[in-house]
């Protein structure tokens, strides 16, 4: 899913930015600029309700552009504004999955904006799964310990 979400959001770029190389993995040379890396934190995963979990998965983008332009700057504060509102929006069609994007924080390092958010995504347990045909129901009453 996660390369998934990784494709989904270079698609995103894409559409905003067509002649701008997207990277998704590191690059040690020949990097044509101006471009995106786009790379994921930890990612940490939790059971939630019924038959759903929760993965909170932080992405990080970074754009660099082409510091040989005199007005390079200008372009970082272009695409910061570009990531605001519209990348909020940002869905996955195909799968049941809900996008909850808590913040979006901009940060810029001598010439790279760096730009990170988190993505909170609730995802249906497959029922077909031959872990979830497994679980048994135990009925009673559970005792407190410390009595």
């Amino acid at each position: 899913m996660v390369y998934d979400l990784i494709q989904a959001i270079a698609s995103w770029i894409k559409t905003q930015y067509p002649d701008v190389k997207i990277y998704d993995s590191p690059v040690l040379q020949d990097i044509k600029l101006p471009c995106f890396f786009i790379t994921t934190l930890q990612i940490d995963e939790v059971s939630s309700l019924k038959d759903y979990y929760r993965r909170d998965i932080p992405f990080v983008i970074d754009y660099l552009p082409d510091d040989r332009k005199s007005n390079f700057m200008d372009d970082i504060y272009q695409v910061q504004d570009t990531f605001g509102l519209p990348f909020r929006q940002l869905a996955l069609n195909d799968k049941q999955l809900w996008f909850k994007n808590k913040t979006i924080s901009y940060d810029r390092e001598q010439k790279v904006l760096h730009i990170q958010f988190m993505l909170d995504i609730r995802q249906a347990l497959d029922p077909s799964d031959p872990e979830m045909n497994n679980l048994s129901l135990e009925e009673g009453v559970k005792h407190d310990e410390h009595e």
